[in-house]
């Protein structure tokens, strides 16, 4: 086993660089999820041997019972990416399990300066006795790591937190220590992102970390908390864009379920104050919400029942965890490591470049701001992102989140979980505003009480995930 000294293993095909956990195909680093990265670790232990798919599922996946699509999505992203288009790399035995046709090279010591000296590729390796030694040092390394990390994180925790003494609330973002999120980000920049599947949602990967949820007393009503830190602590990843109508489509075409019926469009406003919305009566649709809607467009005129079957459907699609943001999480993500009332600073006047609202071609009475040639929401992603590359939090759509409505800032949980009362609740919360609000209606801390059964033309959601450790 001298080829893990190295912390590398070739092939004739690929090399595995376990120290930094990619693959390499000649010069090209490719990039894969780190479930599909330990996959292929665990057939290289085993080329050339049909390795089942329970023995794979127990290497990989041993304390988390998932379904075969897990394992056909990591092999179908490997087959993707390592051009195997023919399935003679990871050749599919059925009901039997899977081969890797490679062959292994000998390792090239690393003070070696001559070149030609390499030797011949050896032929292929015997199967091995010990079919976890692979995983087990891939996942040494990362133990090893996470140990260097965690002691950058501690100093620089205690510089935060006598910053946090000095000057007031910051969000505080720390090391998950996960394989998704190994690396302490800045704040500024945009996180890892994945897929799960075609037609799944894309995902962003946020770290764990510390925030101030909430906002002082303020003169505009916008249902925020008074302020509380909140810990997020679970590795979890969150919709890159709103549930958009064409993967909602996909969920009512396969499920045959009528979720995005019987919809109350908005139909104009009450024409003197005090201002409100008018809606229209129940005949609307997620496909024919009151105005023109392409497949990218977020899917709205959905409850919250309605978003509970699409991520119940995602999970068994996945066999991954999907659910709904909680109140906590979605503001977390909103803010993108700030604690400013948006994710780019204070002023509303920048708001149109980063959130769809009642605009100056809206009909309502709080029409502000921008210009744009169409009252409704836009397709998702054409706006600016927010610090960690997430779309569209600020407006086009209200969206759905988990646990039930309250202002009390003490029900809200310090971990960052949903506030669900004994007895359930019937009233849930929406964030971040919509198309049809004005724009102070839009921001990090803004929330709006919601009865989980309405249906309205300006109401969608957007997916979360939690991440294993």
């Amino acid at each position: 086993m001298d080829h893990l000294v190295h912390r590398a293993l070739q092939f004739d095909r690929f090399t595995l660089d376990l120290a930094r956990g990619c693959l390499r195909v000649g010069d090209q680093e490719i990039d894969l999820r780190p479930k599909t990265f330990e996959v292929l670790c665990y057939f290289a232990e085993n080329a050339g041997r049909l390795v089942p798919k329970q023995e794979v599922f127990k290497a990989v996946w041993p304390y988390v019972t998932v379904c075969d699509d897990s394992l056909v999505q990591c092999i179908r992203e490997l087959r993707q990416k390592l051009g195997d288009n023919d399935h003679r790399l990871i050749k599919t035995v059925s009901r039997r399990g899977y081969l890797l046709n490679v062959t292994a090279l000998p390792q090239v010591p690393h003070s070696s300066s001559d070149k030609s000296a390499t030797r011949p590729a050896e032929t292929p390796r015997k199967p091995r006795t010990k079919p976890h030694v692979l995983l087990s040092t891939l996942r040494t390394i990362r133990v090893h790591k996470l140990r260097m990390w965690s002691a950058a994180a501690a100093c620089f925790t205690c510089i935060a937190f006598g910053a946090l003494h000095l000057f007031g609330p910051l969000v505080l973002v720390g090391n998950t220590g996960s394989v998704l999120a190994e690396n302490t980000p800045l704040m500024s920049e945009p996180r890892p992102t994945f897929q799960d599947c075609g037609g799944c949602p894309s995902m962003v990967v946020l770290p764990v970390g510390e925030f101030m949820m909430g906002s002082p007393p303020l003169a505009r009503d916008v249902g925020a908390v008074s302020p509380k830190r909140v810990a997020i602590k679970n590795p979890m990843a969150i919709g890159k864009f709103e549930v958009t109508v064409d993967q909602f489509s996909t969920f009512v075409a396969e499920t045959r379920t009528s979720a995005g019926t019987l919809c109350r469009a908005i139909v104009g406003d009450t024409g003197s104050a005090p201002y409100r919305f008018v809606l229209g009566p129940p005949e609307a649709s997620f496909r024919a919400p009151g105005f023109a809607v392409t497949g990218t467009h977020p899917a709205v005129c959905v409850n919250w029942y309605d978003a509970q079957e699409y991520v119940a459907w995602l999970r068994t699609r996945t066999g991954r965890p999907y659910r709904l943001p909680t109140d906590a999480e979605w503001e977390y993500a909103a803010r993108a490591g700030t604690p400013s009332y948006y994710s780019f600073g204070n002023d509303a006047a920048a708001l149109c470049g980063h959130g769809r609202f009642a605009n100056l071609d809206s009909p309502f009475p709080w029409r502000n701001g921008c210009g744009n040639d169409t009252a409704s929401p836009i397709p998702v992603g054409q706006l600016k992102p927010n610090p960690w590359g997430i779309f569209d939090m600020y407006g086009n759509a209200w969206e759905l989140v988990e646990g039930c409505w309250t202002t009390n800032a003490s029900y809200i949980p310090n971990d960052g979980s949903a506030f669900s009362p004994a007895g359930g609740c019937a009233t849930g919360v929406m964030r971040g505003g919509s198309w049809a609000n004005f724009r102070w209606e839009l921001g990090s801390p803004v929330r709006r009480a919601v009865n989980l059964a309405f249906r309205g033309s300006q109401v969608g959601f957007r997916v979360a995930l939690s991440l294993a450790e």
